[in-house]
């Protein structure tokens, strides 16, 4: 049984032979091609860790889509009538639609797939919509997700050794490792060519034995070309980003499609009677996005005017009162700020960044004990290195340096730009604190 392709560059045969010194490698049968391949990891690890990273995954990409319920349960039937078709359809899939305006669609292993409402939007019908889930389902069948963990499992292992290698490629070895080891379990994996052909001729597979007309996958990457060739691709960087279009992609989808039948469901109708609530309230969004890049120039009273109108189309959207809330208290309207901050809190529960950002409101204001509240509430959705060193703040002022300690270890594990602060910050308070 061979498990190596004779495509395996140097540095990849390198790594694989200091592998094999410290583990065995197993050789398994990709489950939706039927090839041969090294596999580090087992169908118990896909699961566990797609259900360990889903959820805070979900937080990073702007939380659920709490507005419209509804939406997700579409998503999720057409999602569902997919995977029923997928080679391991026992798998515990889930079909999310996330609160970001970003349009991209992303998958973890053991299922787990999102799509954001910004992708929704540019959607023509729901075989479109079957194209990009099914393409999500076939990352996550065919273990490409889990894959790209066992690469961050490679480089890993032996720290020096891999320093090497990746110092000899003229890559820095620290980002690199970080970003293969836990890009892919948050969703950021970047497919190469063959697993972005690979999940684009399976997903066609399942799409047309779900019913739907293979043609809108080829559409779908028609239009991808386009985009990425024109005024809109920033909008599209990182779905672009991990999915990189092409013409080679559109002709392999042209091709597919001609050996399937072409008669399938486009339901352009039903997609866009379920998108019409999504599509009524896009141009509040738009408005919200627009203060954002207010906000990032400090153009924050122009903020506040955006995402007034945001809240005037829409006044049920938490968001549009996060992004307030963000640029009053950056002019120091902080009694505004709070309750700009409390109604995307009650709007948005158990979404952490409107709870984290009052806790920095609170703390700012010296309200300690509401403050630690809100970074604690935080910290159980989402581990946040800012909320760590804040409770640590919050302990030193109590002169508990024991605890604030913990704190800023538990920053430093969470990861972040402050290492250098957190290491002076433990140096102190290791002399505090002793006896």
């Amino acid at each position: 049984m061979k498990c190596f392709s004779p495509k395996t560059t140097a540095l990849q045969w390198i790594g694989l032979s200091l592998l094999s010194l410290l583990i065995l490698p197993a050789c398994s049968v990709n489950p939706v091609t039927g090839k041969n391949e090294l596999s580090w990891v087992t169908e118990d690890w896909e699961r566990k860790t797609g259900e360990q990273y889903y959820p805070v995954q979900q937080q990073i990409g702007g939380g659920k889509y709490q507005i419209d319920p509804d939406l997700t349960l579409y998503v999720r039937s057409v999602g569902k009538k997919l995977a029923l078709y997928s080679t391991r359809s026992y798998l515990p899939y889930d079909f999310v639609v996330l609160n970001d305006s970003t349009p991209n669609a992303w998958a973890l292993p053991g299922g787990k797939i999102a799509v954001h409402r910004g992708l929704l939007v540019e959607l023509d019908d729901e075989a479109e919509l079957a194209a990009v889930l099914a393409h999500e389902i076939v990352h996550a069948d065919a273990r490409h997700t889990a894959q790209s963990q066992e690469v961050g499992s490679l480089l890993s292992v032996g720290q020096l050794a891999a320093t090497v290698l990746l110092s000899n490629a003229g890559i820095d070895s620290q980002a690199a490792q970080q970003g293969i080891a836990y890009g892919g379990l948050y969703g950021q994996t970047h497919y190469s060519r063959s697993r972005e052909l690979e999940a684009d001729f399976y997903g066609m597979q399942y799409m047309s034995k779900a019913g739907y007309n293979p043609r809108a996958a080829v559409n779908l990457q028609e239009t991808f070309v386009a985009l990425s060739q024109g005024r809109r691709s920033d909008l599209f960087s990182s779905l672009f980003a991990s999915h990189p279009p092409s013409q080679a992609r559109v002709a392999a989808n042209q091709q597919t499609a001609y050996a399937l039948p072409n008669r399938g469901d486009r339901g352009k109708a039903r997609y866009q009677k379920e998108i019409a609530a999504l599509m009524r309230r896009k141009p509040a969004y738009d408005y919200a996005d627009e203060a954002k890049k207010k906000i990032a120039k400090e153009d924050y009273t122009q903020a506040i005017l955006l995402a007034d109108k945001a809240i005037k189309i829409e006044p049920k959207e938490g968001l549009f009162y996060e992004i307030k809330g963000i640029a009053q208290s950056k002019l120091n309207r902080s009694s505004n700020a709070l309750k700009s901050f409390d109604t995307a809190v009650a709007l948005t529960p158990g979404y952490f960044a409107p709870i984290l950002r009052r806790g920095v409101l609170r703390f700012d204001l010296k309200s300690y004990r509401a403050a630690r509240q809100d970074f604690e509430a935080s910290l159980k959705l989402a581990p946040t290195q800012i909320a760590y060193v804040k409770l640590g703040e919050i302990a030193e002022e109590k002169n508990n340096c024991g605890a604030a300690m913990q704190y800023y270890q538990q920053a430093a594990k969470a990861g972040g730009k402050n290492q250098q602060q957190l290491k002076q910050k433990l140096l102190a308070l290791q002399t505090t604190c002793q006896p």
